[in-house]
Order: C-alpha cells, then structure tokens, then sequence
C-alpha cells in the first residue's frame, strides 16, 4: 500500500474533478465546508508525511473535500457512486473477528489481538480496551495505525472497513468459509496442508479429486486413501 502523504499528494495535484491544483488553504476550507475541521498546517505535515497516522474521522473529511472514496487512502478504490457517502463501517471488525480464526479454536479475544499488533511493531499499540469499543460501537474514530494493524491481523483489505461494495464481496466469502468451517472442512485443508511435505503426490491428487467428487455429487465426504472412490 502507498503511503497515506503519497496518495494525499497525487489527489491534490490532479483532482479527479479536473479542476487545478488544490492547495492546502483551499483543501482546509473545502473540509470545514463539509463540517469537519482540519487546519491547512496539519494537512501540510500529512503531505510531507510529518504526520501519519490521521483519524478514520479526517480520511472521510478529506476524501470528501477530494471527491473520492476514502478506500483510496488504504489502497482502495477512488472512484464514488452516486449518492454514495462512505464512512466506517461499524460492522466490519466484529464479523472479521467471529469468522476469521484458526479453525481449531474460537474467536481470537481482543486482547490477544492487542497483543499481536502492539508486539508487531509496525503499527504502532492498541490496547485491548479500545478494541472493545470498537467492537461495541462506542468509539468509531479509529487512527489509520490502527485500521491497519487490524486488518493485517485478519488477513483483511484495509479498505474492508470502508468499502460497501468490496465488503458485499467479501462477506459472501466469508458466508461460504464459515460453511466449509461447519462441516469440518477447512480444519482438515489446513492439517491437509501442514503435512503437504510428507505426502507424495499420488496422495496429494488423491485429495484433490475426493473434494471435487464430493462437492460437484453433493454426497458426504469420503477420504479415498487408497486413491479410488468406494464403490
């Protein structure tokens, strides 16, 4: 993902509007004139990458002020639909933390996930009390630090946490993973794949062919570990 002073820069010097370039007075007015409140000197330091790590709250004012998606500033798309006003999406950390966890456990707890981001070091600390509020909806103003670390944890695009159209997709996903998760079938891919290196390939196609067979009849899973179907 480019950096957040990087992307910042690009959107003020072409406008996807067409219109010149915007200066950092005239991108402070143009955010105030939406009720946010950013100060032409903080957007200057966010240009010169100073400053990092703004607010969920500023990347929605700026890319406001800009006419895009906030999702351009997490790698995202750029372009808005009509009528569209994106914002965080409230929702998107708790469903990311009821289905995405290693399969022979239950969900991760936000402690441990505090713990994996702050002890990481690249996004900066949370702590486990913050995420609570985010899960509870207390608190919807994450830092972009904090948006980040999140969704590198669960494996997720950044953009997730603000794109409906990419969060549509990704949740039917999610639909179906939890599903093969029901039925025990992503428990035995990952064991599956931890032993990839001690199985030949006879075995290997073996597995292949008995989860086609078994998804395209729809009939119960059947191991054939002899390398043919019963009969």
């Amino acid at each position: 993902m480019r950096p957040f002073a990087v992307v910042l820069n690009e959107l003020c010097t072409t406008p996807p509007d067409g219109r010149g370039k915007v200066t950092n007075v005239a991108l402070s007015a143009a955010v105030k004139a939406r009720g946010g409140d950013i100060g032409h000197g903080y957007i200057s330091q966010l240009r010169l990458g100073v400053k990092d790590n703004p607010t969920c709250q500023a990347i929605v004012d700026l890319a406001g002020a800009l006419g895009v998606h906030p999702a351009v500033f997490l790698g995202g798309r750029r372009e808005l639909r009509t009528a569209e006003q994106p914002g965080w999406r409230p929702t998107a950390l708790s469903t990311l933390f009821e289905a995405v966890h290693p399969p022979d456990r239950g969900p991760w707890s936000p402690e441990e996930v505090a713990t994996a981001i702050s002890s990481s070091g690249q996004f900066g600390s949370i702590s486990a009390s913050y995420i609570r509020e985010l899960l509870g909806n207390t608190s919807d103003n994450p830092r972009l630090k904090h948006i980040l670390g999140l969704a590198d944890h669960f494996g997720a695009d950044p953009a997730y946490f603000f794109d409906d159209e990419l969060a549509a997709r990704v949740d039917s996903e999610l639909t179906d993973f939890l599903a093969l998760r029901e039925l025990g079938v992503v428990e035995f891919v990952t064991r599956l794949a931890e032993r990839t290196g001690d199985l030949s390939p006879q075995a290997r196609a073996a597995a292949v062919e008995g989860f086609r067979q078994a998804l395209e009849v729809g009939e119960g899973w059947s191991f054939p570990l002899n390398g043919r179907r019963p009969t």
